[in-house]
């Protein structure tokens, strides 16, 4: 009896233990300009395995690169991805995380999966085929996917066309090399 106390004694005295879990990634700034259309709402935690990088523009009216533009296209065709990032790098959240935005179309990720909108976040630039995207749209890109990162079980962080060949072929102009580097950057100046 005396042993017991006395070791119940030493554990209650011992320093707490450090943990080993990563601190989560700071959320970059985003603002919230949540659709009504385009996603499914979930009432459950889902699995997020990838990231899907899209890019966009206006074909509506003389401004390619106008926000409200894009979102009235995607009004026109039902869809949304979760954030739409402006040429001067703002993230805008259009679809909360944890629904299932209507974004990634008749795709197949590398493992197989088939409904690529119920396990992926879908990502926008706006971009046209004949620009690349900007330097503030590279770092606002690197920080959100850094952030998703540290939330979720990322596998997998590919573009449009990787999910889609042949159907897609966003996103346009994008520089992998240059994207790898600021996310490695990001994250190891967390």
């Amino acid at each position: 009896m005396m042993i017991n106390t006395f070791i119940a004694l030493l554990l209650f005295m011992a320093p707490p233990q450090a943990k080993t879990t990563k601190a989560p990634f700071p959320e970059p700034k985003i603002i919230n300009h949540l659709l009504s259309w385009g996603y499914t709402a979930v009432d459950h935690p889902r699995k997020v395995e990838a990231i899907i990088i899209h890019s966009s523009y206006n074909a509506l009216t003389a401004d390619s690169f106008s926000v409200a533009g894009v979102i009235r296209e995607y009004k026109e065709y039902g869809v949304s991805p979760h954030y739409l990032i402006s040429r001067d790098g703002t993230i805008y959240r259009l679809v909360r995380n944890r629904n299932i935005a209507y974004q990634a179309g008749k795709s197949r990720l590398p493992n197989g999966v088939t409904d690529v909108n119920a396990v992926s976040i879908g990502i926008e630039l706006i971009n046209t085929p004949h620009d690349s995207p900007t330097e503030a749209q590279y770092k606002s890109l690197s920080s959100l996917v850094a952030w998703l990162e540290s939330k979720y079980p990322v596998k997998y962080v590919l573009g449009h066309k990787d999910i889609a060949p042949g159907r897609k072929t966003d996103p346009w102009n994008f520089d992998w090399r240059k994207f790898d580097r600021m996310l490695k950057e990001q994250k190891r100046t967390k």
